[in-house]
């Protein structure tokens, strides 16, 4: 991703991103998308804490349409290694993107050096729940944020598996 094609590059991946989401879940995902920006930051510890930290710091955000999001983008590019882009929330009427970053100067040293030169990375993900193991099978979008349907899913996964 260069810095003169962000807003045509983010844009892209916004619409790639909703596609890949509606193929692997069953939920109704709206067009209208509004988006929040964060860190991605080290941390010892596990995803489920992980997890409930970034929701709880997501709530807090009021969220920003893309065109706003790629100004604090801007402003960040010198240092941005690595842009990520999830579906955080969604549902027939509006998704809430979450675009996460990984700055340059989280790196080692050596590797900031050798990165420098890098064009910045530009992914789309959909975070799968691990009871989704069959490819073929949709799931909630929503289920980071603890949904009723994943709580069962995990009830019965967990059940599953300590067989």
């Amino acid at each position: 991703m260069k810095r003169e094609n962000i807003y045509k590059d983010l844009s892209e991946a916004v619409q790639s991103l909703l596609k890949f989401a509606r193929d692997s879940s069953f939920n109704v995902i709206s067009e209208n998308c509004t988006s929040i920006i964060s860190e991605i930051k080290h941390s010892d510890k596990n995803f489920f804490d992980r997890n409930k930290i970034r929701k709880a710091e997501n709530d807090k955000k009021t969220p920003k349409p893309l065109t706003d999001i790629i100004v604090d983008l801007e402003t960040l590019f010198p240092n941005l290694y690595d842009v990520n882009l999830y579906v955080y929330k969604a549902d027939k009427n509006s998704t809430l993107i979450e675009i996460q970053y990984f700055p340059r100067s989280s790196l080692d040293i050596e590797y900031q050096k050798t990165s420098a030169t890098h064009e910045t990375m530009l992914h789309c993900k959909v975070a799968i729940p691990p009871y989704a193991s069959d490819k073929k099978e949709k799931f909630d979008i929503n289920w980071q944020l603890g949904t009723i349907n994943h709580k069962w899913k995990m009830f019965w996964w967990q059940r599953k598996t300590k067989k």
